[in-house]
């Protein structure tokens, strides 16, 4: 929407480290000391509406704020380690935002005549008087700094002005995210000043008043009419207004789980229809997990080869590494999936890893899931090892059908594939009702040895495979059968298996027989990789792992914005 990416050359512990925002929603997670709250601070920093040219100058959010974020808020800076100079990064930024679609800022100095120069943040590229920062909206909203009860009596009244349909959303919206059943009559927003200069919101009716509301219920008020404030930005300025950027600090910050997940929703949905890119910190697995829902889900219709740039949401998490010499710095990592999720919430625990997060496969044995991989990874074009795990254990199907039956989890939270004949033996008849309703079989759509002996036994397939695939010379139809003269008819399973062996041993490469029956078979074969994709996903949402991507193009530029470990 406005930032795609950050690059820090240096700033404290930051040195080197980059990674993208989501166009909606950011968190940026990691354990205490770890700079998060600097972090919001260095996005939010380049961006003001100081111009008296631009048409939103002067307009102030319904609490009182001008729109944007006060050096004061963000950074506290140490005269001792906080050096001039030493601080420097650079944010990209979507097209149409500024007109070189990047800014970097640097730390310089604020000289005062007679006074010790102090250290600000300015343009990198200039001094100029008017170079100084972004013409756009933001908001920095911090929720661990709470309106103290005992300035209650201390405090100014300060009108809210929303008209009637704004109160209707702002109470209509409280009440949803805090699950409040009912209220009194005539609920009104109200906003109160303290001697801490900060502002307190809350909501009152006929059986309480806004000096009763939790700090919870002030929280969330606060964040609607921030929203509320861009909102109005959008309606009055039209085409003028070009987006927003809300920074919020703690967001999970005196509010229960449920309300934590409802708080999400209401963001995500609010970036969209106003144009916000909102960017937050927390420390709350409920949230963590609540935006890695909507990444996957996103991930699952767009595909994974984009740039991480083009996605809504992103998961950004603060990892602290030591040196050779012990010299402790933070790495911005980029989170995908729930595998990686799951490693970023044992690290803020400071606990070990335990277990998985991806979908197992089970087959009858190691050539069907050579086949199984090698199918699947031709459609998706993905490396299959971010998404499942395929168990190697080589059971009989009637062995997974039995445990299947006896409604083993494992068995029935994950999928299995068996071979393509499996549904034509005669004793699988009474074995079919346990099969639909355990709904995670699937079936082969051939039995491989004996369908890729028979579709070569076929002369002018032969003829084909010979022409298009293998790359042996000298590899005829008299020694590919050598041993096997006979129509197919005439040889059992092990025969087939051991003439499988052989041709393999002689072309290097199992895929490339795999491959030949796929092009001899395209139809079947995409058919099969679709149910697997559909049952894959269906599972994969209950179980709250990474679903499979769309299979997508893309060029070799937006190559460039994906991870190495996603590529092939």
């Amino acid at each position: 929407m406005i930032i795609k990416s950050i690059e820090i050359e240096k700033f404290r512990a930051f040195e080197h480290a980059s990674f993208c925002l989501g166009r909606r929603l950011t968190v940026i997670s990691g354990r205490n000391a770890t700079q998060k709250t600097t972090l919001l601070g260095m996005i939010g920093q380049p961006f003001t509406i100081s111009s008296k040219t631009h048409p939103m100058y002067g307009c102030k959010t319904i609490d009182g704020y001008n729109f944007h974020s006060q050096f004061r808020e963000k950074f506290k800076i140490s005269p001792q380690y906080d050096v001039i100079g030493e601080h420097k990064w650079t944010l990209r930024l979507h097209n149409g935002v500024c007109e070189r679609n990047y800014f970097s800022v640097e730390s310089i100095a604020r000289r005062q005549k007679g006074q010790v120069p102090t250290l600000r943040f300015w343009n990198a590229e200039s001094r100029a008087k008017g170079a100084g920062y972004i013409q756009m909206p933001v908001y920095f909203l911090s929720l661990s700094r709470l309106f103290p009860i005992g300035e209650s009596g201390k405090t100014q009244s300060i009108a809210s002005n929303l008209t009637k349909e704004e109160l209707e959303y702002c109470i209509d919206s409280y009440r949803t995210i805090l699950s409040i059943q009912n209220m009194g009559e005539e609920p009104v927003v109200g906003l109160e000043k303290g001697t801490s200069s900060k502002v307190f919101a809350g909501v009152s009716d006929s059986t309480h008043d806004i000096f009763t509301n939790s700090a919870g219920e002030g929280n969330i008020m606060k964040i609607i009419l921030a929203v509320m404030s861009f909102r109005r930005l959008k309606e009055q300025f039209g085409r003028s207004y070009k987006g927003g950027i809300l920074l919020i600090d703690e967001l999970d910050a005196t509010l229960y789980g449920f309300s934590q997940g409802k708080l999400v929703e209401y963001l995500w949905k609010a970036a969209g229809d106003y144009k916000i890119q909102i960017i937050f910190t927390t420390h709350s697995p409920v949230i963590l997990k609540c935006v890695n829902k909507y990444y996957r889900k996103e991930r699952q219709e767009k595909g994974i080869k984009i740039p991480l740039s083009a996605y809504d949401n992103s998961i950004v998490y603060l990892k602290p590494c030591y040196n050779e010499e012990g010299k402790r710095t933070i790495m911005p990592e980029n989170i995908f999936s729930t595998d990686e999720l799951s490693q970023i919430l044992n690290d803020i625990n400071l606990t070990a890893p335990v277990g998985g997060n991806k979908i197992n496969i089970y087959c009858e044995d190691t050539r069907a899931i050579s086949f199984l991989k090698y199918i699947i990874k031709k459609s998706l074009d993905i490396n299959l090892d971010l998404f499942m795990i395929f168990v190697d254990i080589n059971l009989g199907w009637t062995n997974y059908i039995q445990l299947a039956e006896k409604r083993v989890p494992e068995f029935r939270d994950n999928i299995i594939v068996l071979d393509g004949d499996v549904p034509y033996k005669p004793e699988y008849r009474a074995k079919s009702r346990i099969v639909a309703d355990a709904g995670n079989f699937l079936f082969l759509p051939l039995v491989i040895e004996k369908d890729i002996f028979e579709l070569l036994k076929d002369h002018s397939a032969f003829l084909r495979f010979q022409g298009s695939f293998s790359r042996i010379p000298g590899f005829s139809y008299d020694i590919c059968f050598n041993n096997w003269p006979l129509d197919s008819g005439k040889y059992r399973t092990v025969d087939f298996k051991h003439w499988f062996a052989q041709t393999v041993s002689v072309l290097g490469d199992e895929n490339v027989l795999f491959s030949f029956w796929c092009s001899e078979h395209q139809d079947v074969a995409e058919k099969f990789v679709e149910s697997f994709i559909t049952l894959f996903n269906v599972l994969a949402e209950k179980m709250e792992v990474d679903a499979l991507p769309a299979a997508d193009t893309m060029s070799e530029e937006g190559m460039s914005d994906i991870p190495e470990e996603m590529k092939e």
